[in-house]
């Protein structure tokens, strides 16, 4: 029990994203999570450290109420730094200020004014000690970004800019790396075999395409056939209305009869799990966002590593057959050992899809 507080508090300054600016954030997607709480650091993040607001911040900020999403600011610093603001946007965002940050008090009450929970909300920010620590205790989204910085700003404004990097880099590569290698191989679901799974419940959720292993996923390692059962598994899925692809790092020669069996299913062979650009260049030619994707898979080293690298939802089964590559049993040690530090992220009843 000790163990686990204190590998939840080492996890702490880890965001759950991080992005080059306020202006690089993928919006759309955190709206399509069910998001509809933005809270933004000031310093450093909306404007230079001690400068008015960068205006070039303003159009993302704009979208973003026009879109009905709740804005505000929240910043350690004092009233006068951010009154700036108002100038731009008025009474449409909030601002909060000496918010005392990464304590969670402050940020309570902002909540509760906004009328927004936790789970629905987004702190974005550049301090991982604040910022990221902040809302992550509370359990909300947290993005880091670079800090804000002009060609014009003065020199100490750089140098800390530049710490602030460099310490996060520091922690990342001495502590952080074992933490990030945890939550990427961390599926979403747990289940004990595919035909466990609420298909009925994912497509209500919000989700539109399955991406199914192969090999101890769907059948036992070594199969060039879907099974009856298979079959109808997948016709199922289809006639709920979803999308089925089948991506396996078999060998097209095996998997050949496997993509003319069924109609309506794609098969990407050799598809060199876990990394994703083929699937990512399979999604971007069909039109479909990688958060509208669900992998399912036997392995966290290669489906669900690459379903999460791309923001995808992922569910682990347990292999059909112990008969494996001698290198997949291997890494299957390593699984058991990582298991121990792995928990569901969530459960399908929350999702805000």
């Amino acid at each position: 029990m000790k163990t686990r507080v204190i590998l939840d508090l080492l996890k702490l300054p880890l965001p759950r994203e991080r992005a080059k600016s306020v202006r690089d954030i993928d919006y759309d997607r955190l709206i399509d999570l069910g998001y509809d709480t933005i809270l933004f650091d000031y310093d450093n993040t909306l404007a230079v450290w001690r400068s008015e607001f960068d205006a070039r911040n303003r159009e993302v900020i704009e979208k973003l109420l026009e879109r009905g999403l709740k804005v505000a600011v929240v910043t350690n610093a004092p009233f006068e730094r951010v009154r700036n603001m108002h100038e731009f946007f008025g009474d449409r965002v909030k601002l909060y200020y000496s918010m005392r940050k990464p304590g969670t008090r402050e940020l309570l009450k902002v909540l509760k004014e906004l009328e927004s929970t936790p789970e629905r909300a987004v702190i974005v920010g550049d301090l991982f000690l604040t910022d990221v620590i902040a809302g992550n205790r509370m359990g909300m989204y947290t993005i880091m970004v670079k800090p804000v910085m002009n060609k014009d700003a003065a020199f100490y404004k750089k140098v800390s800019a530049f710490m602030t990097i460099a310490a996060y880099t520091v922690f990342f590569y001495t502590i952080g790396w074992f933490f990030r290698i945890t939550e990427l191989i961390s599926p979403h679901l747990f289940a004990d075999d595919i035909s466990d799974i609420d298909f009925e419940q994912l497509k209500e959720a919000g989700y539109e395409l399955m991406i199914l292993d192969f090999d101890n996923t769907l059948e036992p390692w070594g199969s060039d056939e879907l099974s009856n059962e298979r079959e109808l598994l997948i016709r199922r899925i289809q006639l709920i209305g979803m999308k089925v692809v089948i991506i396996s790092n078999g060998k097209r020669k095996r998997l050949r009869g496997v993509d003319a069996f069924i109609q309506g299913v794609d098969v990407i062979p050799e598809a060199r799990k876990p990394f994703p650009y083929k699937t990512r260049r399979y999604l971007s030619k069909r039109g479909i966002k990688t958060y509208h994707t669900v992998i399912i898979g036997d392995q966290l080293f290669t489906d669900i590593l690459m379903g999460n690298l791309l923001g995808c939802f992922t569910i682990k089964v347990n292999p059909i057959s112990e008969q494996e590559f001698f290198w997949t049993r291997l890494m299957r040690k390593l699984e058991k050992l990582l298991l121990k530090f792995i928990k569901n992220k969530t459960v399908l009843e929350e999702m805000k899809r």
